[in-house]
């Protein structure tokens, strides 16, 4: 059979004690986890609405330096534009055009590669058959 061991009632209160403190503990290590966690999802929140206002701002203050510019200034700006995007236009022809010389001296270069190679086969084909008609 099993003994069990008698415990004091002394000891059982020290005992439960000691378990009551540890759960203390614990609960007061995770309350400070979840109370940091939501400063810092607070502090976060805020500095993104600081962000959304200032974006607001500097929005704004462009609309309005837009409302200053005169139409002949205007003019200007939108003939800009229509000139940056021919020129984009342009250097995507001209790349369009590279790409495709870049493709062709790669094709090039890979069929040479393979002429040399099969040039070098048939060298060794001729040799070894040279070697084979010695023995």
């Amino acid at each position: 059979m099993v003994t069990i061991p008698n415990i004091t009632q002394n000891m059982f209160h020290i005992i439960l004690a000691a378990i009551a403190v540890l759960g203390l503990l614990m609960f007061i290590i995770q309350f400070r986890g979840v109370r940091n966690s939501t400063k810092k999802v607070n502090v976060l929140s805020k500095e993104a609405e600081l962000k959304k206002l200032k974006l607001v701002e500097i929005d704004m203050g462009s609309s309005r330096i837009m409302d200053g510019v005169s139409k002949n200034e205007n003019g200007k700006l939108n003939l800009s534009k229509i000139n940056r995007s021919n020129l984009m236009s342009k250097i995507g022809h001209f790349n369009n055009e590279i790409n495709y010389s870049v493709d062709h001296l790669e094709s090039t270069r890979e069929y040479l590669k393979i002429q040399n190679r099969i040039m070098d086969l048939d060298r060794r084909k001729d040799e070894f058959e040279k070697k084979s008609k010695k023995v």
